[in-house]
Parts: structure tokens; C-alpha cells; sequence
């Protein structure tokens, strides 16, 4: 919905649809600060915020939220993920890069594959967080402006390969 540099890249037409129809058909959502702001018409400067945020999108239909709190200012990245039953908060600790593009899209693929592989919801949600923070730890640092994370970085080489 939101590109990194701040840009719209869907119209309110869009926004309307997505809110009307498609948010119920989806198993989670995973919308950062900028795109939770827009479904839910409020502005997100805490936790707290986040959460009430998620709560609206619960609300509107939503069976389960991940708001990723990388936009906040803090030295502590907090994530909320909610559902009717719960809410869960994963802390981690923010990395001062400017190598982050893709990262949402990573954690989306990243949740789905831990979810395809039996893992619970909440649990596939910690696993993608923690392995999209790792790879933006150790991220390849390229060009000058929103350069990539670093997507193998928990694959291991059997020695006789390296």
C-alpha cells in the first residue's frame, strides 16, 4: 500500500475494497505504521497506538493483525500481532540501516512458509520476525539508497560445498 519512501501506491478506491471485502477473506494481515494509519484512519505513534489500531482492524473484519512497528522512533522494534483471543507483542531490538527494501514482503513469505509447515500462527509470525532481523543485521549494505536484506542469511554450507 505504502512504498518506503512514503509514496501511495494504490488509490482510495483501492483502500475502500481492500477494507470492504478483502480484509475478511484473508487469514492475517501484515500492514506497517503508514498502512495500518490509512485502513484505520488514525496516526500511530506508540505501542499503545498499535494496538488500538489493531483492535479497528479486528473490528473491520480482520481475523489476524501483525502491525510491524518498524516505522516508530525507538531503539526497540515492537510488533503487535492480535487476533479476538489475544495479543502479543515481539521485541527486537532496531538496526540502523538504510538496507531494508523487502523486507515486508520477506516477512509475509517468511510467516506463510513457517504457517505451511505446521507451525501456529503467533509462532510463524516470531520466526519470520526474528529471521528478517537477522537478515537485515547482515545485509550486503549496497548502493546508496534502500538496499536489500541479506535472504540467506541462515542458510548453512556443509563444508565440503564452501
Amino acid at each position: 500500500m505504502v512504498a518506503k519512501g512514503g509514496a501511495r501506491l494504490i488509490n482510495e478506491s483501492a483502500i475502500k475494497t481492500l477494507k470492504e471485502k478483502l480484509i475478511k477473506k484473508v487469514y492475517l494481515i501484515t500492514p506497517n505504521i503508514p498502512e495500518a494509519e490509512i485502513l484505520t484512519q488514525t496516526k500511530i505513534y506508540s505501542t499503545n497506538d498499535m494496538i488500538f489500531a489493531a483492535k479497528i482492524l479486528i473490528q473491520l473484519g480482520a481475523k489476524n493483525v501483525l502491525i510491524k512497528g518498524g516505522h516508530l522512533k525507538s531503539q526497540i522494534m515492537q510488533d503487535i500481532f492480535m487476533n479476538k483471543n489475544e495479543i502479543s507483542i515481539f521485541k527486537n531490538k532496531k538496526i540502523n540501516t538504510k538496507n531494508t527494501h523487502g523486507t515486508g514482503c520477506t516477512l509475509s513469505s517468511a510467516i506463510a512458509t513457517n504457517y505451511s509447515c505446521g507451525k501456529t500462527l503467533k509462532k510463524s509470525c516470531e520466526m519470520a520476525i526474528k529471521y528478517v532481523n537477522h537478515s537485515i543485521g547482515t545485509g550486503p549494505r549496497y548502493g546508496r539508497g534502500h538496499g536489500p536484506i541479506n535472504h540467506l542469511s541462515t542458510l548453512n554450507i556443509n563444508k565440503k560445498f564452501k
